[in-house]
């Protein structure tokens, strides 16, 4: 893909964890060496306030990627946004968080305009029906375009858990991975671990890595058509998890997620 590439991430159904993956994929790009922005368009505008939240603790001389805001019920501000994202040289990857619903009228040339729509969700009896009826929005909205939204969708089964589940929902969740893949790529399943239950937007950035590697590898393909890192990674001091916690990180390696983290950032993935 030509960059500079947009990534959106988006659902009309809350709490799949769509905000957590937003940042996570931004941290896992800084690890590759990548030039990265995050556009927080959700109404709760919970990366803005997370990154407010880590200034105050870490200070300003860490920051790996700008934070920014804009209001995706205003459609001009997302045509002017997406022009301008596209157009900027600095930046070789653009995320965007959008809201859980459909009701902004900014979304549609939000979504005609991304280069790469992530849909996560998780099997359960809700939350599979409401993504099928937002991946069906998204094919009537391609439709609609005549051709003119090439966007790529990239569908992950997030905050996987087989302990949920009756024998038969989980049978038949699988199966639904196959009608799931008629509208995009289905991803590798990233599993519910405590570690991915927090965030932070400057400390600990490749915290997370070891759990989403499998899918977001997938996804940087994707991009630059390679797992290769763009540039060499400058991660240091509080950026790397192993100077946050430094004894949990030997305590851990091979066993990510199986602690909560006790130093980094303070939101929960349920966005």
């Amino acid at each position: 893909m030509q960059t500079p590439v947009i990534v959106t991430f988006a659902n009309q159904k809350g709490g799949v964890g769509k905000t957590t993956l937003c940042v996570t994929f931004a941290n896992y790009l800084v690890t590759k060496g990548a030039r990265v922005v995050v556009i927080d368009c959700d109404f709760q505008h919970s990366i803005v306030k997370c990154r407010k939240s880590d200034l105050k603790k870490y200070g300003i001389d860490v920051v790996p990627y700008d934070v920014l805001s804009s209001d995706s019920t205003n459609r001009q501000e997302m045509l002017t946004l997406m022009e301008k994202l596209h157009n900027d040289p600095s930046i070789e990857v653009a995320l965007i968080d959008s809201p859980g619903h459909l009701k902004a009228e900014g979304l549609p040339p939000l979504f005609v305009n991304s280069d790469i729509i992530v849909v996560p969700f998780h099997y359960d009896p809700r939350t599979v029906p409401s993504t099928v009826s937002f991946l069906y929005f998204l094919d009537k909205l391609r439709n609609a375009m005549g051709g003119r939204m090439k966007t790529k969708l990239i569908i992950i089964p997030n905050l996987s858990d087989s302990r949920v589940g009756t024998r038969a929902e989980l049978l038949e969740w699988e199966k639904k991975r196959e009608s799931l893949s008629v509208y995009g790529d289905v991803t590798a399943k990233i599993p519910r671990r405590a570690d991915m239950e927090r965030f932070s937007t400057i400390a600990a950035l490749d915290m997370q890595n070891s759990i989403v590697a499998p899918v977001f590898d997938r996804i940087y393909a994707t991009i630059f058509d390679s797992t290769e890192p763009r540039r060499e990674s400058m991660l240091s001091g509080i950026q790397l998890y192993e100077n946050v916690n430094p004894k949990r990180s030997k305590k851990a390696k091979g066993k990510s997620g199986s602690d909560p983290p006790k130093d980094t950032g303070s939101n929960n993935q349920e966005q």
